[in-house]
């Protein structure tokens, strides 16, 4: 199955209307979440993380929801784009994204480049503008960016505290997939 297939076949939002009801906030949990999971993928199959890379930045400008693009792409319009979307979701404008650290940070994992401290960095900035993200995705976080660090079994065990984590509210994207086909 192409990589394309596999974006099409496992989708957090199909399309706008499911976000009905939902605020900025449940949507940067979602985003944290995904930029988590990328951390992984860098680590684990950079291959993997950047084909996620550079299909988002083939539309850098982060114009407006897509159903073409994978979920972490869609998310990050969400959150950036708030207002324009203020008729289907509760905004925030506190809440925001260190958008040239995440495009930078982006084109480095496409090149295949990719700077774990730079990336942690950026997580942590998210993490403040963020408010009130679970304590558990906060540790996930500070765990993540050692990630050279721990065991195998320490490796796997932050996998599945971060597919749990996702699974939690039944909705499954794209790179919960990819999680569960992880190998360590």
């Amino acid at each position: 199955m192409n990589f394309l297939q596999e974006l099409a076949e496992s989708r957090l939002y199909r399309r706008l209307g499911q976000l009905e009801g939902k605020t900025v906030h449940d949507i940067s949990e979602r985003l944290f979440e995904h930029l988590l999971a990328l951390q992984i993928f860098c680590n684990v199959n950079p291959g993997l993380a950047a084909r996620y890379a550079t299909e988002i930045m083939k539309l850098q400008s982060f114009d407006g929801f897509r159903t073409s693009q994978p979920d972490l792409y869609n998310l990050i319009v969400l959150i950036q784009k708030q207002s324009q979307y203020s008729h289907i979701i509760d905004t925030d404008e506190t809440v925001g994204i260190p958008e040239l650290r995440l495009r930078r940070n982006l084109r480095e994992i496409a090149r295949g480049k990719f700077d774990n401290n730079d990336y942690s960095q950026m997580m942590l900035i998210m993490q403040r503008r963020f408010e009130n993200l679970p304590q558990q995705l906060v540790a996930l976080r500070r765990k993540i960016s050692d990630w050279k660090q721990l065991s195998s079994g320490q490796q796997i065990s932050l996998i599945n505290m971060l597919k749990l984590n996702m699974r939690e509210r039944g909705i499954q994207s794209d790179f919960y997939h990819h999680l569960e086909k992880l190998k360590i």
